[in-house]
């Protein structure tokens, strides 16, 4: 189920933009939409949302801007979709701060506002693929993608996850704490690059940057960890076959 939340103060451009987008590759029992009427309003139920594939939010939104209202949504969905649309605005240097994907006009004609929807839709769909992981940063919900996890350790709670700080802005820690175990976390990211090194932590070996012959790994932070030697040949094996198939 994809969730996409749509904010405009105009009720009848919301009806509009649904419908627009059924008419792209996506069908209706494979979508929820939330409809909200100010940025206000939307910053206010971000936390009653699971998750949100796409947010798509009217620049000019009277009290809490667009730009203010993706912000909020940023904090809370750091790697979904965001699209700006607006009636006459145009890009500011503040709309890039939040990496919006597409910029729509409410002037477009239904043919190429389709268009431009089946291109976001696209993406939507291609995002959505990656694993979530939910976690928690003092009493900040946090979610991360495989990307930007550098290695995830046992603890007697669950398990914290060391974080790669480039491209979170959002995030201002290093580690995230969830009450998942490895064992159950593993299974969802091995897929996307990550190795038991240890059998207390697994390692994404997309940011293995140098193994040394006795088994001590660097990754792209300085960090070094020990791969143990019940571990070493596997590990070894598969961080081969990683770089192989990125050429």
């Amino acid at each position: 189920m994809y969730r996409i939340a749509i904010c405009d103060a105009d009720a009848s451009f919301l009806k509009y933009m649904k419908e627009m987008i059924l008419r792209c590759d996506i069908r209706l029992e494979e979508v929820e939409f939330y409809d909200y009427t100010s940025g206000e309003d939307f910053a206010g139920h971000l936390n009653l949302l699971p998750s949100c594939e796409l947010l798509i939010v009217d620049m000019q939104l009277k009290g809490m801007d667009g730009h203010e209202t993706a912000r909020h949504f940023r904090k809370y969905f750091p790697h979904s979709v965001l699209v700006f649309c607006s009636g006459d605005a145009a890009p500011t240097e503040e709309s890039f701060k939040v990496a919006p994907y597409r910029y729509l006009s409410k002037k477009y004609s239904d043919e190429r506002m389709v268009s431009e929807l089946g291109v976001v839709i696209c993406r939507m769909k291609e995002s959505s693929r990656a694993p979530v992981i939910i976690g928690k940063e003092h009493i900040n919900i946090i979610r991360l993608r495989p990307d930007d996890i550098l290695f995830i350790e046992n603890w007697k709670y669950g398990s914290i996850i060391h974080v790669r700080r480039e491209g979170m802005e959002y995030f201002s820690g290093e580690t995230v704490s969830t009450e998942r175990k490895i064992a159950d976390l593993y299974p969802e990211l091995k897929g996307h690059g990550f190795g038991y090194a240890h059998n207390s932590y697994i390692v994404n070996m997309n940011y293995v940057v140098q193994m040394k012959s006795q088994g001590i790994i660097t990754l792209s932070n300085g960090q070094e960890l020990n791969v143990s030697r019940s571990k070493l040949k596997i590990f070894r094996k598969e961080l081969s076959e990683l770089i192989e198939r990125k050429g």
